[in-house]
């Protein structure tokens, strides 16, 4: 983990497509621990005894959303009784949860939880906070980018992109990850549609087995910078 992201995951829990990730700082070092979808029954076993808190608490823990990537509505026209009308555009809500919504920029980034992963977060023994991974990743770009940005989060068997433009957010999206050239045919086609004028790219790497995108994108990018 990237010392740019200590302050978001000093304590926290990562819910992703396959599973979950237990993340905790100590003494300026990152701990973690990786689990796939056949241990999630494990979450409210496992990370009281990895952050080592006691059996009841209301020690505040993050759990970072990166499930799905976020449905953006704009903010004039943004609705809250609406939310789940917007959500089921664009996903499956027969099984929603709960649903939620940050700011970002001109946006409202609408993002939910399943009813079982409720059921499991409600079960820990202590406070969970949640935060959605796209809202840390614009927040990041908003102070480290100075212009037009790409931040690629390369996770094993998808990849998020994250575009910003004139800072503002120009594109959220996620891709089933094949290889790093179609990354880059990806990320060449957000600069062309989104104007992009020789965009910063981030590249965070997750859970990848190849760490090699970087190289690819030297080759095409002047300013690449790997988180």
């Amino acid at each position: 983990m990237n010392p740019v992201f200590n302050d978001y995951f000093t304590k926290s829990i990562r819910l992703t497509p396959n599973g979950f990730s237990l993340f905790s700082l100590e003494d300026g070092r990152l701990k973690r621990e990786d689990y796939g979808n056949e241990d999630n029954v494990l979450l409210t076993q496992k990370a009281p005894a990895f952050f080592q808190l006691p059996d009841v608490t209301d020690t505040p823990v993050d759990v970072v959303v990166a499930t799905h990537v976020p449905m953006l509505v704009p903010e004039v026209i943004f609705d809250e009784s609406k939310t789940k009308e917007y959500l089921a555009m664009q996903f499956d809500v027969s099984q929603l949860g709960r649903a939620y919504s940050d700011q970002l920029g001109l946006y409202r980034s609408l993002y939910f939880l399943t009813q079982n992963e409720c059921d499991t977060l409600d079960a820990l023994p202590f406070k969970p906070v949640l935060k959605a991974e796209a809202t840390i990743l614009y927040d990041f770009l908003l102070h480290q980018s100075n212009g037009d940005a790409v931040l690629l989060s390369v996770n094993d068997g998808f990849v998020d992109y994250f575009a910003m433009h004139a800072n503002a957010p120009a594109l959220v999206n996620r891709s089933t990850r094949t290889d790093n050239v179609d990354v880059l045919y990806y990320s060449l086609n957000c600069m062309q549609q989104f104007g992009l004028s020789e965009p910063t790219f981030f590249v965070h790497y997750f859970n990848a087995p190849n760490r090699k995108l970087n190289d690819l994108l030297r080759q095409y990018h002047n300013k690449v910078e790997v988180l």
